[in-house]
């Protein structure tokens, strides 16, 4: 019988490396989302205690793709046409919302240690969404930090609190 995570809150003594998840990530960056002060209160408590935040490659992608998807909605609202077709007839929209993934890019460089990604990070990721009824970014966000050995991650998902033998920070109540 395997074990749920380890559940902490962003209270709790700190471990020393911790990987982000994307769902930190972009309530981190992005002032409208719900837990935008406590991810921001977070990070600067890390930074604060010397703390070596973590990403893989997804984060970046996913951070890119929210700040995009998101200027593609806005205008698409506006204008009642769905973000797809934003993008693809409003690629003023596209460039615009570039600088901002830029900028958390540059952040994330900054504040983080990109973790490589090795080609065993595939078969662990399959393993993991098949013993945890994990879906694929999260398994893969997981495997990347495992096959570095990082074993403690911060997150808005809930479903990282099944995977057993981690550490979850989190902000969400139970």
């Amino acid at each position: 019988m395997t074990m749920p995570a380890e559940r902490r809150t962003f209270l709790s003594p700190l471990e020393p490396v911790l990987y982000l998840d994307t769902t930190y990530t972009i309530a981190y960056f992005d002032a409208t989302e719900r837990f935008h002060v406590e991810c921001n209160t977070f990070a600067q408590r890390l930074e604060t205690e010397s703390v070596l935040p973590v990403v893989g490659d997804l984060v970046y992608n996913e951070l890119a793709f929210h700040h995009l998807k998101s200027a593609f909605v806005a205008e698409g609202q506006q204008l009642s046409r769905s973000w797809i077709w934003v993008k693809r007839n409003m690629p003023q929209v596209f460039t615009t919302a570039m600088a901002e993934v830029k900028t958390s890019k540059t952040e994330l460089e900054r504040i983080t240690l990109k973790l490589p990604i090795s080609d065993s990070v595939m078969t662990r990721a399959f393993q993991l969404m098949e013993d945890f009824h994990l879906l694929p970014t999260d398994a893969f966000h997981i495997a990347t930090a495992l096959e570095s050995n990082v074993t403690t991650f911060v997150t808005l998902d809930r479903d990282f609190l099944a995977v057993d033998g981690i550490i979850v920070y989190t902000c969400l109540s139970r």
